[in-house]
């Protein structure tokens, strides 16, 4: 397998299989799109990346981690609108991360409290988390579908929901955070409402007019925190959702990350359980080109795409730790 053949995403053809990896440069002064960001989008849709990954782009003003990341509103369209004209210039697609911070949103930033499955203190924001109600995620899916819509409006490909990180999707599936005893707690069947809800009313949404994806742990990486079989479960009901493609990382951050571990960005395990699905792990090692391209020969029909990002040209005008 050729990494520069093109490749299949949902209804998108890419001009090859690599993909710019959503992260947050600290680009979007007043929660909207600078110069700057467009800028560093366009410059590897310039060098050939079949598709750049806009992040983070929270669909809740109190979803963000902090206040001056992107949210999606009609007031963002516009510079949205610029930056993805500039990446289709350059003949690349470009996708934007869609989802809400729940638990490791800073709230002390934001000024808003920070949602989670259950109740904790949150070392990000100084205070104790809001449980979500059931008016809260219903509020919450609708945002999703709504932030969907407003990409497409903004000349989005794709979007990616973030269900990975210990966000608020995320804090639902894990045991570690998720201690409730209503119909969203207890079995991985009922911790994985909240994402399959989100999933279903994005792809209700937008139907087949952009390709979707989906962020999601495989390991938390903590004591009592979300293991390969259940993320295995949630991936393979993702997929019966319409998923085009799953991006899944090793461990979680904010409230219950071990910091002082490193995983491989997809366990073993986890790519041996998704044979006989239609997702793919899409983060992994990094790897110089050459050795990529000898990867990518020896894992001929395994590996479908590979995603990554080189760390801002200059350090963060906000210097803060997200960036």
């Amino acid at each position: 397998m050729d990494v520069f053949e093109p490749a299949r995403l949902g209804p998108l053809t890419l001009r090859n299989r690599v993909i710019k990896a959503a992260t947050f440069e600290g680009m979007t002064p007043g929660a909207v799109v600078s110069d700057e960001l467009i800028e560093y989008h366009r410059r590897p849709a310039a060098g050939g990346v079949a598709m750049t990954t806009v992040a983070y782009c929270a669909v809740a003003p109190e979803g963000r981690t902090e206040r001056d990341q992107i949210w999606m509103r009609p007031d963002a369209v516009p510079g949205l609108r610029r930056l993805t004209d500039a990446v289709h210039a350059e003949g690349a697609a470009a996708a934007a991360q869609i989802g809400h911070a729940g638990p490791v949103a800073d709230a002390s930033s934001t000024g808003l409290p920070a949602i989670s499955a259950g109740r904790f203190f949150n070392p990000l924001g100084m205070r104790f988390t809001k449980v979500a109600t059931a008016a809260d995620i219903e509020r919450i899916t609708r945002a999703h579908a709504e932030a969907a819509r407003l990409a497409i409006e903004s000349g989005f490909d794709a979007v990616e929901i973030h269900f990975g990180h210990n966000y608020l999707a995320s804090s639902f599936l894990s045991p570690r955070l998720n201690k409730r005893e209503d119909a969203y707690g207890g079995p991985v069947e009922n911790r994985a409402k909240v994402a399959l809800g989100i999933a279903r009313a994005v792809r209700d949404e937008v139907g087949d007019r952009i390709a979707i994806t989906a962020k999601l742990n495989m390991r938390d990486g903590v004591r009592g925190g979300l293991e390969i079989d259940d993320s295995l479960y949630v991936a393979r009901r993702l997929q019966d959702e319409g998923m085009a493609e799953g991006g899944r990382r090793g461990q979680g951050a904010g409230p219950g990350r071990r910091s002082d571990v490193v995983l491989r960005a997809v366990p073993p395990p986890g790519h041996r359980g998704l044979r006989g699905t239609q997702l793919r792990p899409r983060h992994g090692p990094a790897y110089p080109e050459p050795r990529a391209e000898r990867v990518f020969s020896h894992r001929a029909g395994r590996v479908r795409r590979r995603a990554g990002r080189r760390p801002p040209p200059r350090p963060c005008p906000q210097a803060r730790p997200s960036c």
